[in-house]
């Protein structure tokens, strides 16, 4: 029984033992009418009787009832209870002239009474007076609630429950006070009621058996002392016992495996690991058998029944569960018809609902059919079309016939935006594809919600549609804020520059504005860098991007050290939906090289070694369809690129670069699939070699795990990689969450990829799998992930682990 339902059973027990006490009868009457004797049953004070001497009648003129007796006295009014009423306060019957509150000593007379229907002047009513005994229950404060009537005054007589000054636990040794005292919740000065009470030992109760105490005793008793009581909750643990096997009766056509993975409810692992606990809790099995009948209903198993399942204790070894079965007749889909209000052809609609005839009745597929039905509409702005699906049961084939009223376009009237204490409302509704006075749409309103999340300044942001004024919907933005902001400093490692000193001031969201803004400076001996940059991603609030660069560095190289210093400015606009144009020119100094490798200075041109300028324009056309910024799982990203040198400066080439990104979500929208491709090619121009610093270096977080970073590449006459003018690269990954640990996922993956001279040849690429974590964290993104490399070759890696913090690629 629900504890709901036991309150309810509680108090209509004590109102139906509730009697109220009246020294005698006041008045005897005699009435013939039932509607009389109904209402004078309900006065306490009158008792009806036959042979009574006064006789009581009524008569009803118009809308008005008159009550009388033979003695001339009578009273008219608009109902025959007022009626009787007010011919009770003529002959001075059953009148409450005051009202007494008896038994309070912390909850004051004022609180009760301002409860109370009853009034002074009023006639005394049985009904009347259990509402107000049922009003007293209800403010939770008293065990007990009576009522009297003497001399004209009504009293309640009441029993507070007591107040507790200490909570105390016996008996437990395996959890510790302080776990079962947080779960209970009770605190001192806390009113003790029996359904607090009741509520505590079932926490209790339910904590003990998820640790595997199924047979747990909890009791509890009280002691007075000053103030209140002193509760005590004596616990005896019993032994430990752990679910040992789940099995079934009567599953023909579903394999008892596949019934037990659909569970949540599983026998225990060693040592609990992922989650199997082992534990068997009540609501979590009623959650299993609801999983199991959908999951029939799925297969076409429409008249499944799933029962109580049979628990089995055994003290000296566990708890065995036996769920019976009734799977019933398999049912599939007949003829599908499509009327009402159409938009579209039946034809398409069909099609577009997704079933046919012969396909199994599937109850999840159908619900999904209707949802893409459903969603055309929505599109065309009938948020309010009504999908009834109509179906017919032939022996074990379903006619299924969705009839469609489409209502009236529904237009946006009013957008609200909450929860947004930092982020200006213009920095929302610029990201929004609706706007007041459009036409409804929910892809509309699906994409403006991926636009939301994508900017990474809400750890949640949600539209929902409510219904507005004069048939229109308005738009609640619910955009659950997260910091932005970040300021770290102190000692970071990557596998390939190593231990470095860093300093990293960024905010994504600068003034609420949707400014970026990032000073970032990384010491270490390998690596030196200073970087500044700016974006504003609106300029004079045009979808209008302006994006600068500044930064200097210095790299420690295997056989050089290579000094560069530059920067770029960047300028994007939307071309169409959600494909933007960038255009960026790029400025980069490459320093004579210092700390030359005497064995490999030969090997390097006296223009290579002098370095030089690289003055390029890059156009890059890029569209994102994702859902998040961080961990995207689903939708797509895709890019293509082509930067041109020689806009004067030393070197001049062409590069071409094209990458386009695929997420799909494999379950619920958190485990999900990124499928990942990258070419490129490098040509010189004006008889001009490319340099070695702009080839392609493969290898590293990146490109392709596992290898170190520049390791993957065409290579010279000893061995040292040069650089490729051509590039592939295949990367597959599966993420999901951990733990639920905000912002921590991990991963799976295999990559594939090569650097080439001249032509690609896709038979060689090399190989790597592995795994990994990845955490958001204020800092910014956390990757710790190991490659394995598959058949390396003697002077390649094997693998190993690769570190970072900073933007997922």
């Amino acid at each position: 029984m629900s504890p709901v339902l036991r309150r309810s059973v509680f108090l209509l027990l004590c109102l139906l033992s509730i009697s109220i006490v009246v020294l005698a009868a006041d008045l005897e009457i005699s009435v013939t009418d039932t509607d009389l004797r109904d209402v004078l049953s309900d006065v306490p004070c009158i008792e009806v009787n036959e042979v009574a001497p006064i006789v009581l009648t009524y008569k009803k003129e118009g809308s008005i009832f008159n009550v009388m007796d033979g003695s001339g006295i009578s009273y008219s009014a608009a109902s025959i209870r007022d009626a009787v009423d007010g011919y009770l306060r003529l002959r001075g019957v059953c009148i409450v002239h005051d009202i007494v509150i008896k038994g309070t000593k912390r909850i004051s007379a004022d609180a009760i009474l301002f409860r109370l229907s009853s009034a002074k002047g009023d006639i005394l009513h049985k009904a009347i007076i259990r509402h107000d005994i049922e009003s007293i229950y209800s403010m939770g404060y008293f065990e007990s609630c009576g009522a009297s009537f003497e001399d004209g005054t009504l009293i309640f007589n009441v029993k507070e429950y007591p107040v507790i000054m200490e909570v105390e636990v016996k008996g437990n040794k395996k959890i510790d006070d302080k776990k079962i005292l947080e779960t209970v919740g009770l605190k001192r000065f806390d009113i003790l009621n029996t359904r607090v009470l009741k509520t505590s030992i079932d926490r209790i109760k339910d904590l003990y058996r998820e640790k595997g105490y199924y047979n747990v005793e909890v009791a509890s008793s009280k002691r007075e002392t000053e103030g209140g009581i002193i509760l005590t909750f004596d616990v005896k643990e019993n032994k430990r016992l752990f679910i040992k096997k789940v099995s079934f009766d009567g599953n023909e056509h579903v394999s008892s495996r596949k019934l037990r993975k659909i569970m949540k409810t599983k026998t225990r692992w060693p040592l609990g690991l992922f989650s199997h606990a082992g534990s068997y809790i009540d609501v979590g099995v009623d959650m299993d058998l609801l999983r199991i009948e959908q999951y029939y209903g799925d297969q076409g198993y429409l008249d499944v029944k799933v029962g109580r399942p049979q628990v089995d204790i055994k003290e000296d070894d566990g708890i065995y569960i036996t769920i019976p079965i009734e799977e019933g007749s398999l049912y599939h889909l007949g003829s599908v018809d499509i009327t009402g209000d159409l938009i579209r052809s039946k034809e398409e609609f069909i099609e577009t609902f997704g079933l046919s005839y012969g396909d199994v009745m599937s109850k999840s597929e159908i619900h999904l059919g209707l949802e893409r039905v459903r969603d055309i509409y929505m599109d065309e702005g009938y948020a309010y079309a009504q999908l009834r699906p109509i179906t017919k049961v032939k022996d074990t084939t379903v006619d299924l016939r969705l009839d469609i009223k489409k209502g009236s376009p529904v237009y946006i009237d009013k957008i609200y935006i909450k929860g947004n204490t930092k982020t200006r409302d213009k920095v929302i509704r610029r990201e929004l594809k609706l706007q007041e006075t459009d036409l409804f749409s929910s892809t509309a309103i699906k994409r403006s919600r991926d636009k939301l999340n994508r900017l990474g300044y809400f750890s949640q942001a949600d539209i929902e549609p409510v219904p507005g004024k004069a048939g229109k919907i308005d738009l609640v933005i619910k955009a659950e804020e997260k910091p932005t902001g970040a300021l770290s400093f102190g000692l970071a490692y990557s596998s390939t520059d190593k231990l470095m000193g860093t300093l990293d001031v960024s905010e994504n969201n600068l003034m609420g504005l949707g400014l970026k803004a990032r000073v970032n400076t990384e010491y270490g001996k390998k690596k030196k860098s200073y970087t500044i940059e700016f974006v504003e991603p609106w300029l004079f609030d045009y979808p209008i991007s302006l994006g600068v660069k500044l930064y200097n560095q210095e790299r420690e190289l295997l056989y050089y050290t290579k000094s560069s210093r530059g920067g770029s400015i960047s300028v994007s606009y939307p071309l169409f939906e959600e494909v933007r144009h960038y255009i960026s020119y790029s400025y980069d100094e490459v320093l004579k090289l210092d700390d030359i490798d005497p064995s490999y200075e030969y090997l390097l041109s006296e223009d290579v070694k002098d370095g030089g300028v690289t003055s390029s324009i890059i156009n890059t056309i890029y569209r994102d369809t994702t859902n998040d910024y961080y961990r995207p799982t689903r939708g797509s990203n895709a890019s293509i690129s082509i930067e041109y040198a020689g806009l004067g400066g030393d070197y001049h080439f062409t590069r071409t670069t094209a990458k386009a990104a695929k997420f799909f979500p494999i379950y619920k929208d958190k485990v999900a699939l990124m499928l990942k491709a990258r070419w490129g090619t490098i040509n010189g121009s004006k008889g001009d070699e490319v340099p070695i610093h702009e080839r392609f270096n493969l290898g590293g977080m990146n490109t392709i795990r596992g290898f170190k970073y520049g390791e993957v590449g065409p290579r010279d006459d000893v061995g040292n990689v040069i650089g490729g003018r051509r590039m592939a690269i295949f990367n597959t990954e599966i993420t999901f969450p951990i733990g639920g640990v905000p912002g921590l996922s991990g991963l799976i993956f295999f990559d594939a990829g090569n650097a080439y001279n001249r032509s690609m040849d896709l038979t060689y690429l090399k190989k790597s799998y592995g795994g990994g974590f990845r955490w958001v964290t204020p800092m910014g993104p956390l990757r710790l992930e190991y490659g394995k490399v598959i058949n390396p070759e003697d002077y390649e890696s094997s693998g190993g682990w690769d570190f970072s913090i900073g933007t997922f690629f």
